[in-house]
């Protein structure tokens, strides 16, 4: 919990030192992201339009993006795919409303653009739209009353195939993909108004859309209709993202409801992990009432919860950094809990062998776990513990744990390791060296590539317990599970236990984020199976001015998508989505490497693979008001399904909710 101040309500001291203390729905604005080395940047219009670094600032080689005006917002970005000389010029936005037009890059799969020109329509009086161009140019169409009525294909030409527009009537927009020969691309696809549908080509950079009205005052962009569900072809370099609910449980009516730091003791994003699932089985934890942790597992898909309460122990303080996290070591079956810390003695569990590999026929008991203990390695007493995480190595045997040693403004972290040959843990040692510089590392994250072995961490650094004093985006990654780690640019920096990543490590800071920009501390990361990292991040648009009061930096916050191609170099893409005061997101990943954002009050929205992630797009907000606090998610259980697990407290009530999702 040292998110920052931490989520929205309470006591403004007590959020703001949280955010890393010691001891909406519907699409907003504009979201255009690119980052190829050496190009302009975009420039004027809206706050919420992307920058690129690589790692320096840079737009799309060659291309250029400039603003709109309006009474709201606008914008335009020019982005990678290959758009040589492409520009994207922004359209008009009045009454406060936002048109947003966004060039993704000249060519499909094999194909190639050159000169693609997006160029942006007008909206009226309380309407919005957008016009998302793939693989060639297309003229936005105009917009009445938040209703697309007329985007045209103006012919852009991608190798191999010719994208054939389509026009809209009666408020309905269908574009059908055109024809691939030789790798070429087909079009990409676009809804608009209430009920439009979109077909995308068999071989085409993007796929349709469907579903989705956009009332009066409402917006369409890049090719979704918000809160629409995507369907349609299978292009080459990712399907479209899109989502549908599959059902909602309720996993316990007595959840523990005292606010500390402005959220829940129940759902606080770095835990690492608070739900997991791992053959068949899905496996939470939770404060109780009582004050009890609780575990609970089910079947999966939709089996019952079975719940049993561990009551020799107690929290010990009414703090929301003191979470409960969870591991699993497939290689001897053990799960292991970690629970009720700040900057206190360590309080972790075992179970026994086999409970996790033979779930049906092992006994789900108290009985089944070993006594709290202080010590992982012989009898030496872990203290000063705060934001434990285990993390499973790749091939099951081994499984590591992490934790911050210190506190807020001045804290180290380190590493251990447990083996499921030995069934005993082994201490790596420290990693990050914060307390040098009177600094501490708020990790985001500590992930492996899914289905990979590489390690990967990011984080910001805090100056003092203050999170206005939070800081830039590091990135570090092993590929000898925390041994050994290397920058971004693949130099090694440091080495566990006896050479450490400090605030002067070279190369480590990939993209700078300046103190007082209301950076909340402990976001997400996410790694795709290319090994594109990206990571969640939630700050105040470059536009607005400095603010060193956290809690109202806080206020003129959104959501940012920072990633890292294979190759190395980063993008940021402005998700144009407000923050719900000082709560966290996830990041979670399908298995077509599309990224979906589930949001604090429950928007989950999207970015493609095949669209370079260059915008997002809300698919679901139905249940938005329902919840509070961090959602959480089960990470395990995407990396064999496309099944996203969303954890999340009620409002106001004791109750906790299992919410299930298929994405694509």
């Amino acid at each position: 919990m040292n998110t920052s101040a931490h989520k929205g309500l309470l006591l403004a001291y007590g959020l703001s030192v949280f955010l890393g203390c010691t001891s909406s729905a519907g699409k907003a604005g504009s979201t255009s992201s690119s980052q190829v080395q050496g190009g302009n940047t975009s420039t004027g219009g809206s706050p919420t339009t992307a920058s690129s670094r690589s790692p320096t600032p840079g737009g799309a080689s060659g291309g250029s993006a400039a603003g709109g005006s309006g009474g709201g917002a606008a914008s335009a970005s020019a982005t990678n795919g290959g758009a040589t000389g492409g520009s994207a010029t922004g359209g008009s936005a009045i009454g406060g409303t936002t048109f947003v037009t966004v060039a993704t890059g000249g060519g499909g799969a094999g194909g190639s653009g050159s000169g693609g020109i997006a160029t942006g329509g007008s909206s009226a009086v309380g309407g919005a739209g957008a016009t998302s161009v793939s693989g060639g140019s297309r003229a936005g169409g105009t917009v009445t009353g938040g209703i697309s009525t007329g985007a045209i294909s103006t012919g852009g030409i991608s190798t191999g195939g010719i994208p054939t527009g389509g026009t809209s009537t009666g408020g309905i927009s269908t574009v059908t993909g055109g024809s691939s020969t030789g790798g070429g691309a087909g079009v990409g696809s676009m809804a608009g108004s209430s009920g439009g549908t979109a077909i995308g080509g068999r071989g085409g950079s993007t796929a349709g859309t469907s579903g989705g009205s956009t009332a009066s005052g409402g917006q369409t962009t890049g090719g979704m209709a918000t809160g629409g569900q995507a369907t349609g072809g299978s292009p080459t370099g990712g399907a479209t993202a899109s989502i549908s609910k599959d059902s909602e449980v309720l996993l316990t009516n007595a959840g523990l409801t005292v606010v500390s730091y402005g959220g829940y003791l129940n759902g606080e994003s770095f835990q690492q992990d608070g739900i997991v699932s791992y053959q068949g089985y899905q496996y939470a934890a939770f404060w109780n009432a009582s004050r009890h942790v609780v575990m609970a597992r089910r079947a999966l898909p939709s089996g019952a919860w079975s719940t049993f309460e561990f009551t020799d122990y107690s929290l010990s303080a009414d703090d929301a950094h003191n979470t409960i996290s969870l591991g699993i070591c497939p290689g001897d079956g053990t799960l292991h809990l970690s629970f009720d810390h700040h900057s206190n003695n360590l309080h972790y569990r075992k179970s026994v062998a086999g409970l996790a590999t033979n779930p049906s026929t092992a006994t789900w008991a108290a009985a089944s776990f070993s006594a709290v203990t202080s010590s992982l390695v012989g009898s030496t007493t872990v203290a000063l513990v705060t934001y434990p995480r285990f993390v499973t190595e790749p091939d099951g045997n081994k499984l590591l744990f992490e934790a911050r040693i210190g506190t807020s403004g001045s804290g180290d972290e380190y590493l251990w390791e447990y083996d499921a040959a030995t069934h005993v843990w082994i201490s790596l040692g420290m990693y990050v060296y914060g307390t040098v510089d009177s600094i501490n590392a708020y990790p985001h994250g500590l992930t492996y590539t899914s289905g990979g072995s590489r390690l990967h961490m990011s984080w910001c650094w805090r100056e003092t317990p203050d999170a206005s004093t939070n800081h830039d985006l590091l990135y570090i990654y092993s590929d000898d599970h925390g041994r050994t780690w290397k920058n971004s640019s693949g130099t090694t920096v440091a080495a566990t236990g006896s050479s450490y990543v400090t605030k002067n490590s070279a190369g480590i800071k990939v993209w700078t984020i300046n103190q007082n920009r209301g950076l909340i501390n402990q976001e997400h990361m996410a790694v795709d199976a290319t090994g594109r990292v990206h990571v969640l991040l939630s700050h105040m648009p470059d536009a607005q001015a400095d603010d060193a009061t956290f809690d109202s930096a806080r206020t003129k916050s959104q959501f940012f998508d920072y990633w890292r191609n294979s190759s190395g170099t980063w993008s940021r893409t402005a998700m144009g989505l407000p923050v719900v005061a000082n709560f966290r997101g996830k990041l979670a990943i399908s298995s077509s490497n599309n990224v979906y954002a589930v949001l604090p009050d429950l928007r989950i929205a999207a970015a493609s693979a095949a669209s370079g992630f260059a915008s997002w797009t809300v698919l679901a907000n139905a249940d938005s008001g329902r919840f509070f606090s961090d959602p959480l998610i089960d990470t395990a259980r995407l990396v064999s399904e496309d099944k996203l697990t969303v954890f999340y407290p009620q409002k106001s009530s004791p109750n906790i909710t299992v919410l299930d999702y298929t994405v694509k």
